[in-house]
């Protein structure tokens, strides 16, 4: 058989064939990103990596280096066989993997491998997942630390991931967690190792101070803007958003510095003894990776991340509502889909004022949002969460509250949400649920409770 032709194969035609073969993996990414779930910053990621190709593309080897092209191939196989039975984010990285992966088989040596990986994996709809599982964490270091520093002029003791100084209640919000500062951080490193040619041991080397630095960035914006709000002072959006940004620039800008490199790199493509086997390994590239791109065509059931199971058909809903009674309301249809593969029950209530969505979760579980992520997800703006102490017949009760505007259509609520135990424990923040759940802190079943009122 004569293979000679395949060796007159243009590189860019292997990576049009990787790109084709994680089509469902690309396609699923895109749709997270433009549905408003999750933050576009994956795209900056992608563009990144694509300009790493683009700067090569004179210098793109026809013979790949067979380690990087072996690898490009089993993670690709692997994304589509993972495709139809793991979580979607987990298969997409294997895509994303695999096809950086071959971009490194047909670079010319002298190219850092690791930030290319690194951009890879930036490259995935990220942000959201991170906010559930490490915000919490993240927002806890930043609350200690920050009790820490504000220690030298206030009283202040530390509440979960809110601070008490001098008797005034403060949030540590989702945005002082730092995921998107953390994202930004080691998307810097990787653009800037790629960019000015640091080596992988140079690299691998400063990304503990790369941490160090978001980590200080992240402390000091918090402590900065708890400081203004314990002092009494009015901040504002503007404000917020521009101590966020100059913390931001100040933290990648150091980060940058930090992986330039001042010593001039080997720019030889680094002639390599030929591979025997490299016809028939291309042929084999041929055949599996057209394969591979069938594998996002049956996509039945695919996903859920929570498989069906039991749960309590003796559930109750709550009569009453501070005196009011209460009425359902009949689910969407999204949330019919929704409810069918949550791992408890879900109800929307009325008392003729406010609206009501009462979910009755029977163990942890991801699918869990919280309220505010649904609204920015439907197109609402998001500002003003606090944490607000409600006195009821009962007890004194603690809530997570924000304002959502929709200003296409004039519409403003004002949403309020936690999480309860028979027991007495009680949550406001999501990620915190989670890991108290998982950890055996917190024991269910739980009640998590949403409320919306319409605001003139």
């Amino acid at each position: 058989m004569n293979m000679s032709g395949i060796d007159r194969c243009p590189p860019a035609v292997w990576l049009a064939l990787l790109g084709a073969a994680i089509w469902p993996h690309i396609l699923w990414m895109a749709r997270r990103m433009l549905d408003g779930s999750d933050d576009p910053l994956g795209v900056v990621a992608l563009a990144a990596l694509a300009f790493a190709g683009w700067r090569q593309r004179g210098r793109l080897r026809r013979a790949p280096r067979p380690t990087w092209f072996c690898a490009a191939l089993l993670l690709v196989a692997l994304a589509g066989a993972a495709w139809q039975t793991l979580p979607p984010l987990f298969a997409a990285l294997l895509a994303l993997t695999g096809f950086a992966a071959g971009m490194l088989a047909l670079f010319p040596s002298g190219i850092a491998s690791v930030p290319v990986l690194g951009l890879a994996a930036l490259s995935l709809p990220l942000m959201a997942s991170l906010q559930f599982y490490a915000g919490y964490p993240l927002r806890l270091m930043a609350a200690e630390f920050s009790r820490w520093l504000l220690l030298a002029g206030h009283r202040v003791e530390r509440d979960g991931v809110a601070l008490r100084v001098d008797g005034q209640l403060v949030l540590v919000d989702a945005a002082c967690s730092g995921v998107q500062l953390v994202w930004l951080g080691y998307f810097t490193a990787c653009a800037a190792a790629l960019l000015t040619g640091c080596d992988n041991r140079r690299f691998l080397r400063r990304l503990p101070v790369v941490g160090a630095l978001v980590l200080a960035g992240n402390v000091l914006r918090s402590t900065a803007l708890v400081a203004l709000q314990a002092d009494g002072m009015p901040v504002a959006a503007w404000l917020h958003e521009g101590i966020g940004l100059l913390t931001l620039a100040i933290v990648c800008a150091l980060v940058f510095r930090l992986m330039r490199n001042r010593e001039d790199i080997d720019r030889n493509n680094g002639a390599e003894p030929p591979f025997p086997g490299m016809r028939r390994f291309k042929l084999l590239a041929a055949l599996l990776l057209p394969a591979c791109a069938l594998s996002g065509i049956d996509v039945r059931n695919a996903h859920a991340e929570n498989a069906a199971a039991p749960i309590a058909d003796n559930v109750e809903w709550p009569a009453t509502w501070r005196g009011q009674r209460l009425r359902p309301l009949a689910l969407s249809e999204v949330e019919r889909r929704f409810a069918r593969g949550f791992p408890g029950r879900i109800a929307r209530l009325t008392d003729d004022r406010d609206m009501l969505v009462w979910r009755y979760v029977a163990r942890p579980t991801r699918m869990l949002h919280p309220a505010a992520d649904c609204y920015r997800a439907l197109g609402w703006r998001i500002r003003d969460e606090r944490l607000e102490q409600v006195e009821n017949d009962r007890q004194s009760e603690r809530w997570r509250c924000f304002i959502a505007e929709q200003a296409r259509v004039g519409a403003r609520l004002r949403g309020c949400e936690r999480i309860e135990v028979s027991s007495g424990q009680e949550f406001t923040d999501t990620s915190a649920w989670y890991w108290a759940a998982v950890t055996g802190q917190s024991r269910g079943p739980w009640q998590a409770v949403t409320v919306a009122s319409a605001l003139p």
